[in-house]
Order: structure tokens, then C-alpha cells, then sequence
């Protein structure tokens, strides 16, 4: 769920939720706690006054491989702490090694090896499979996590069903877009573009990488066989007018129950421009990407692309509107739609060459504002900062410049900021954690582009960010890291009799908004009360706002640890056509 979303949480339907005890904290120094790469950078933050040198210990034989010194202290005002930093990225010695500060244990494990991030990206990935709608997750593939089929969604009715009675359509499959059971084609958008880019960038190592699905030992690789599933999903959100509908629901969110349980009516909801876009874009995406796997399904997609795109001409200002009685998601942040026309123009154009669409990415701008569910700009930007031979030199520099504005702006704030994190104010919102997801792509896109290795760097902070290197002093990747969420908002984690949450989902993360805080028994006690976002987080299931789960969160951690993976593995230069 993200606050953009304007959500009518909720209500009474849920069950009262136990306040989760917080996780007990480690050893105060904040770092990766998944690990580094060799040849990466490495830096350890120390929340504290104490000056010196840090000593990496060999947990060994413990004698100390490697020193460094602190640096001068500095404030982070996201966390209203005091902080020192030490960079030991020139040691390159796999091994676990403990850092020591004047003879005191300052941190957990610190592993130092190659490949440390491919169990992220594997976890992060396969998280989508835990997601599907409309099959049982058989325990050959899912483990202690298998459970039985729900939402067949094959009888899908209209809303409000009095204005068509007669409505029926089939629509199975998709992803469960957060910790609800409902599908969203607008959110699907920016998600399966993230994972099909990652696909695009580094195609060779992608399709060698397995995650032990339903799918994996056809011949398409496994994360075109995941998003395959979505996209199966969106084509029966196709009207026979090229219209899409706009999402598939419930009328009311369920309580925290397992798919199975959850039994209520199904609907489909209005066609609307935005989501009509998102299906254009997406499918000449796939269309492009598919076609040397499965030429059929490439014409199929790009066929519902182009029907889509006209209907969006002929009606392009149909902006989402929540009937009355209907109280799930709405994704409709805007009243305009000139981001997703540019976008969906720009893979049209990639997929097609035609002319038609060249004429339209020629008129519509481009802003450095970055990307999220509710302004696709900025995936137009990469699309044709690293085409110039389909957008022409002119318009891909354009492109190019747009990006490393923003990329510049994350960079010098990585770089002399108290915590080295390429992260704004404006980040600390609902999906604070996407936000930092989503810096780091810009970072890496403007390393593609200029080899630069500072964008490199400054995109591994994000990643560290996220894997420990906060002033939570937590992974907020499930199941990743020594100190990892245990009860996020999540209904299958919170239905189910295990006690560990599904593994590999990046919960929301900090912030000040308390959308979640009050008195009623569904909802939070403060944790927000200090004012600083960066240490506005509370691990328990009552706090949607913080520690819920979401396609579009994740689909950026997949490619944020994915590409540093491939990167750092051997794959140096993306694939950029």
C-alpha cells in the first residue's frame, strides 16, 4: 500500500493485532548485514561521540586484518543522531570479520565475499512467487510457505454491479499487489517495467538465474517466466474496446486471513486512461522482450498494447474515480496523464517504429523528478537515454541529462551527508524504502551510461540502506540480515501458523506520516513521537504504514540486488541498446 493511494483504511473488518516486542538491537554499529562485495564499497557508521580506529577482527583466529580511522563527527538531521563513519573499502580479504573499537565489539558479523548479494536478489525475486493469485504454492516450490489456491477469479463481476448486471469476465492470475489480496493495473505498471529492465540490462546472466518455480525447467528464464504470470493477468483487464479496467477487488479489504479464506465477491472496477497507459507501456515493453521466447504471446502483447494506446487517445482525461460502497485502493494520484502518454509513446516506439509514436515522444517533455507508481516520467528517461538510435542523438540526450541531474543531486548527497546514503527529506514517505530502491536504479543507470564509478558507489549505499545500514539497525528485507522485520502487515504471513513472515519482502519503511497511529484497537501506538523520519518505524503488523509489503517495493530491491550482483560477478557492462 503507499499513501498515494488515499486509502480509507481498514476499518473495524480487522482483527485486533498484538503489539510486537521491538527487535533486540546488536552491537550499534550500522552495516550491511547481508555483507559486502570484494571489490565494493564499505562502510561501517558508528552512532557515537567515541573517536579512533575501527579494527576488522578475523572471527577466525581473531587477530586483527585490517584497520581504519573514524571520521570526524558529523549529523545525520533524518535521525537526529551523531555520527562517524569508517570507509574500508580497499580491504578485499573474504572472510567474517567482527569490527572492534577501542577493544570494545562494536558490530554483528561483517561477511566480506563474492557474490554476498545473490541470496537477496534470489529471496527478493522469488518473493513475486509467494504473491501469485489463483493457485495453490505447492510445497515443492514453497516450502514451509506452501498453502492452497484462492481468488480463481474466474467469475469477476462489474462495479457497482447494478450498472451491468450481465458482466462476467475471467480473469485469473496476477500478483497480490501488497499485504491485500487485491490486483492493480496501474502499480503493475512500474513494477513489471523494473523487472523487465533488469531482464533487458543484463539478459545473458539473467537467464542463467534460477529460483526454483513452477515454470523453471521450461526454456524461458524464470524471472520472464514470474512476470510472465502478471502479464497474463493484465491481458484479461482488456476491454473489447482496448479499455482497461482499472483494478480487481474486493469491495472491502479483507481481515488478515490466508487467500483461501478470503471468499468475498470479486469486482472489477471502471477503465481508465492511467491504467490503460501502464498496459500500453508494459506491453510493447514485452513485447520487445519475449518475442525470442515466445513470438505468439510478443504479437498478442504488442497487438493489446496499440489498442490500448488508441483508446487512451480517444479518452485521455478518464482519471479513476472510487464508486461508492468500494473502500480498496484507488491509484489514481493525478488528474493529467502526460508522464504515462510519454512513456507508453517511448516503448511503442521501441517496440513498433512508427511513426506515430515518434511524433508523440517528440512533443511530450521529460522531467528529473524520479519515478514512482504516480509519475512514470522518469522510466521514459531511461528508455531513451539509452536508445539514441531509436529516439534519435538529440532526444536520448536530452534524456541522458535529465538523469544525471538527478543522479548528481544522490551522488553529492551520498557523499557528504552524515550517513553516506543517497537520501533526501522527501524520501521519508509511505514506501520510504522503494524511495531509496529507486534512487539507487538512478544511480546505476547513470553508472551504465558514464562508467563513473562514484554512481556505482553511491547506489551500493542504497542497497546498504536497506540491508542494515540505518539507524534502525534493521534489514528490512524479511528473512535477510541478522536483525530482519518478524511481523510485517502481510496476510498471508499474518494467516498462516509460521512464525517467520514469507521471506525476501522489503517492507515500507520509515517515516513521520502516522497514518497508522490512534486509539482504536486496529491501529499503532505512536512510534513515531520523535519527530525524525528516519527512526519512525515500528515492526508489528498494525503499522500499514510502515511495515507493509508491496509489488512495486520490491520490484525495485529485485533490481537494485540484481544488477550489483551481476555487476560485481562479472557482468561490468549492462546491455544498452
Amino acid at each position: 500500500m503507499d499513501i498515494r493511494r488515499n486509502f480509507l483504511f481498514f476499518g473495524l473488518v480487522l482483527a485486533v493485532f498484538s503489539f510486537a516486542e521491538p527487535l533486540p538491537r546488536l552491537f550499534s554499529a550500522r552495516i550491511n548485514q547481508v555483507g559486502y562485495e570484494l571489490p565494493g564499497l564499505k562502510l561501517l557508521v558508528w552512532p557515537g561521540t567515541d573517536s579512533g580506529k575501527v579494527e576488522l577482527k578475523n572471527v577466525k583466529n581473531g587477530k586483527t586484518a585490517f584497520s581504519v580511522p573514524l571520521s570526524s563527527l558529523a549529523e545525520w538531521e533524518f535521525s537526529g543522531e551523531s555520527v562517524r563513519v569508517a570507509d574500508f573499502s580497499k580491504f578485499e580479504e573474504p572472510g567474517t570479520y567482527i569490527a572492534y573499537l577501542n577493544d570494545r565489539r562494536i558490530s554483528g558479523n561483517i561477511f566480506i565475499r563474492k557474490g554476498v548479494y545473490e541470496d537477496v536478489f534470489r529471496s527478493s525475486l522469488k518473493w513475486f512467487y509467494y504473491q501469485r493469485a489463483s493457485t495453490p504454492l505447492e510445497g515443492e516450490f514453497a516450502g514451509r510457505f506452501a498453502r492452497l489456491a484462492g481468488h480463481p477469479d474466474t467469475n469477476v463481476l462489474f462495479y457497482p454491479p447494478e450498472e451491468n448486471p450481465a458482466f462476467r469476465i475471467s480473469s485469473p492470475k496476477g500478483w497480490y499487489d501488497a499485504g491485500d489480496y487485491g490486483k492493480y493495473i496501474v502499480n503493475s505498471g512500474i513494477t513489471v517495467f523494473t523487472l523487465l529492465q533488469l531482464y533487458e540490462h543484463f539478459p545473458a546472466a539473467a537467464a542463467k538465474f534460477k529460483t526454483n518455480i513452477p515454470e523453471s525447467k521450461n526454456a524461458t528464464p524464470d524471472l520472464l517466466d514470474e512476470v510472465r504470470w502478471n502479464l497474463d493477468w493484465m491481458l484479461t483487464m482488456q476491454a473489447e474496446d482496448g479499455g482497461v479496467y482499472h483494478k480487481l477487488t474486493t469491495q472491502q479489504f479483507s481481515g488478515p486471513v490466508l487467500p483461501e479464506f478470503d471468499t468475498a465477491e470479486r469486482f472489477v472496477v471502471m477503465k481508465s486512461t492511467a491504467a490503460a497507459l501502464n498496459f500500453a507501456a508494459v506491453m510493447a515493453q514485452a513485447a520487445r522482450v519475449y518475442r525470442s521466447y515466445d513470438n505468439a504471446f510478443s504479437k498478442k502483447s504488442l497487438a493489446a498494447a496499440e489498442r490500448a494506446y488508441a483508446w487512451a487517445e480517444k479518452n485521455p482525461l478518464i482519471a479513476y474515480k472510487q464508486p461508492d460502497g468500494m473502500n480498496t485502493g484507488q491509484y489514481n494520484a493525478d488528474q493529467k496523464f502526460t508522464d504515462e502518454e510519454l512513456w507508453a509513446s517511448a516503448e511503442l516506439l521501441a517496440a513498433t517504429k512508427n511513426k506515430k509514436y515518434r511524433d508523440a515522444v517528440e512533443r511530450l517533455t521529460f522531467t528529473s523528478e524520479g519515478a514512482w507508481w504516480g509519475n512514470s516520467n522518469f522510466l521514459a528517461v531511461y528508455r531513451l537515454a539509452s536508445m539514441p538510435s531509436v529516439f534519435g542523438k538529440e532526444k536520448s540526450a536530452a534524456a541522458k541529462d535529465s538523469l544525471l541531474v538527478q543522479a548528481n543531486m544522490l551522488r553529492e548527497q551520498m557523499e557528504t551527508s552524515a550517513y553516506r546514503l543517497p537520501v533526501f527529506k522527501w524520501n521519508f514517505v509511505w514506501g520510504s524504502n522503494s524511495a531509496v530502491a529507486n534512487n539507487g536504479i538512478v544511480l546505476l543507470n547513470a553508472y551504465y551510461l558514464t562508467q563513473d564509478v562514484r554512481y556505482l558507489n553511491a547506489a551500493q549505499r542504497a542497497l546498504d540502506y536497506l540491508l542494515g545500514s540505518n539507524p534502525m539497525e534493521i534489514s528490512f528485507v524479511t528473512g535477510a540480515g541478522a536483525r530482519s522485520p518478524r511481523n510485517p502487515h502481510h496476510r498471508p504471513s499474518e494467516g498462516d501458523d509460521i512464525d517467520d513472515p514469507v521471506p525476501g519482502a522489503l517492507v515500507g519503511g520509515p517515516h513521520a506520516g502516522k497514518q497508522d497511529v490512534g486509539t482504536e484497537h486496529w491501529k499503532c501506538k505512536d512510534y513515531a513521537a520523535s519527530g525524525f523520519p528516519a527512526v519512525s518505524y515500528v515492526d508489528d503488523r498494525c503499522s500499514y504504514a510502515t511495515n507493509e509489503v508491496a509489488i512495486n517495493w520490491n520490484a525495485p530491491l529485485v533490481y537494485l540486488s540484481g544488477a550489483l550482483h551481476f555487476l560485481y560477478t562479472g557482468e561490468r557492462k549492462p546491455l544498452l541498446k
